[in-house]
């Protein structure tokens, strides 16, 4: 019984390291300006979205998105500019990855590295971060870790995806439809998500033992402790309303929004 409730917490633990929505920790590359980012994140990173969108279930999220939009874009608008499905695939792929850096360069900001460190050190016990170091190297943990990242990219394709939709849903776009099964009721979608994602808590039950039990441990302290010491002040003031910045502009390229 205790295993499968470590195991849960924390997994979702890596969920929480993987979005903005509570705790602003996702990593942010190519940012010459950004805060120093804790020592926590460069161990436990999780994927660009550039990365995620590659996987064949965030791929297959954003298939369902441009195809939305191809349906609702104008049609003589459409015809005049030669766009097809295939052009609205890749504008889809486009703009998940662009939302999702924009995400993420929020979260960077919002959080304090060294104050992170030093609280998880707190928790944890002195040493914890090499610790947590040395056993994300050690092979079991190290598989862990990569089916972690490609559950990761699944879940937070899907998080770009449902704040791209609630964005147009506040600006009062009119699209035909959901591309977020959640929204638009696709059990079969999400069950096949979910199964998608479920590999690492069977590997993790299937691998139990002192360096995996220990490094789940250590990994409920990480987000405990990267969620106290984020700025909630400032992740409060961003709704899915701002990131019409982002895409205002390529939609009303593509006929989905009126110029």
């Amino acid at each position: 019984m205790f295993k499968s409730a470590l195991l849960t917490c924390a997994l979702t633990a890596v969920g929480s390291l993987a979005g903005i929505s509570g705790l602003a920790v996702a990593p942010v590359s190519a940012q010459t300006d950004a805060k120093p980012q804790p020592e926590l994140r460069k161990i436990l990173s999780t994927p660009s979205p550039a990365e995620s969108i590659q996987a064949p279930m965030a791929a297959k999220l954003a298939d369902r998105l441009g195809q939305v939009w191809f349906e609702s874009a104008e049609p003589a608008c459409r015809t005049s500019r030669s766009l097809d499905r295939a052009a609205y695939q890749k504008l889809a792929r486009t703009m998940l990855v662009a939302v999702g850096d924009h995400m993420r360069q929020l979260a960077a900001s919002a959080q304090d590295g060294p104050k992170a460190d030093a609280a998880f050190a707190a928790q944890a016990g002195k040493g914890a971060i090499p610790e947590l170091r040395r056993l994300s190297a050690e092979p079991v943990v190290k598989e862990f870790l990569v089916q972690m990242r490609s559950r990761s990219a699944v879940e937070q394709t899907q998080t770009y995806l449902e704040n791209i939709e609630r964005a147009l849903l506040l600006n009062r776009v009119e699209i035909k439809g959901h591309a977020n099964p959640l929204a638009s009721g696709d059990s079969d979608l999400q069950e096949e998500i979910e199964k998608a994602t479920s590999a690492p808590l069977d590997y993790a039950d299937a691998n139990k033992g002192k360096a995996m039990d220990r490094f789940l441990e250590l990994l409920i302290i990480a987000e405990r402790t990267l969620a106290e010491t984020s700025n909630r002040d400032e992740l409060l003031q961003w709704g899915p309303g701002k990131l019409m910045v982002v895409l205002e502009g390529p939609l009303k390229a593509n006929c989905i929004m009126k110029p």
